[in-house]
């Protein structure tokens, strides 16, 4: 969001993120404006950046593996801020009272900080708020991919309990919801299982796939079924489907789809590669 306000307002500037911004061309470039960088707490390297705005979304929880409490991760936030001649933090912020191109509370939390950084930066706000309104998000974020059968299929890379309660929050349009999810790290789930449950309990119907181990080996006794069994426990009766591989998902969810429904794909693995299942099977 700052880039892209930064380049409709001319700044040309300068970014390396993690997603792909289709309206910008990609989630890297060079320019002669600001550089927008996102920062990365997973190993600690966010540190190493010595920004002239330091900008911090949201604080919590996400790698345990590096991790042992959220105090930990708000100290290496608080003393990176500190060291910033300028800075910003997200959870000071009221969200934009704007509708935005791209749905949730969260996106509006996140426009906020947008627009103040944009300041910092020397441009008008007020000008800034009319840039953010045309920004379309990024890849694998709430991205619609498709429909078929009447049926909406939308993708994100939500793999935090938050995250995936903030985007089914953020798709429910008084239609139902059916969420495909794909755990990431074994010592996530571990660590997390149960307020994923709580999360999911919040949609009309769920499949989990097992863990996408990425850079981690497999731990005993930790799999997506504890997940399955967390959603079990927040919602008894709901409709859950425990389906270890993503194709297995795939075929849950589609089975019981139908007209007016959403189909949300959550995960930081490889389940977007369900989309096209599942659009193939409602077709």
């Amino acid at each position: 969001m700052i880039a892209f306000c930064l380049d409709r307002l001319g700044d040309d500037p300068g970014f390396l993120v993690g997603g792909e911004i289709p309206q910008l061309g990609g989630n890297a470039r060079a320019g002669r404006g600001w550089l927008v960088v996102e920062g990365d707490e997973s190993d600690r390297t966010i540190a190493a950046l010595r920004p002239e705005i330091a900008v911090v979304t949201n604080v919590d929880l996400d790698h345990h593996s590096e991790f042992a409490s959220y105090a930990e991760v708000e100290s290496l936030f608080a003393d990176w801020l500190a060291a910033a001649p300028r800075s910003v933090r997200g959870d000071e912020l009221e969200p934009v009272e704007f509708e935005l191109a791209i749905p949730g509370e969260h996106n509006r939390r996140n426009g906020a900080v947008a627009l103040a950084a944009v300041a910092l930066a020397g441009y008008s706000a007020e000008e800034a708020g009319v840039a953010l309104r045309e920004y379309r998000g990024a890849a694998r974020r709430l991205e619609p991919r498709g429909e078929a059968g009447g049926v909406e299929v939308i993708d994100s890379y939500a793999h935090h309990p938050q995250e995936l309660a903030a985007d089914i929050a953020a798709v429910r349009d008084g239609g139902r919801t059916l969420v495909l999810f794909q755990p990431h790290l074994y010592s996530r789930t571990r660590h997390l299982a149960h307020a994923f449950g709580a999360s999911l309990a919040s949609a009309d119907v769920v499949a989990v796939t097992d863990v996408y181990r990425a850079r981690e080996e497999p731990v005993e006794g930790v799999t997506g079924k504890l997940v399955v069994d967390a959603v079990a426990d927040a919602r008894p009766g709901m409709e859950v489907g425990w389906t270890p591989a993503v194709e297995d998902g795939a075929r849950f969810v589609a089975a019981r789809a139908r007209a007016g429904d959403r189909v949300l794909t959550l995960g930081a693995g490889d389940v977007d590669r369900a989309v096209a299942l599942i659009l193939e099977a409602l077709a």
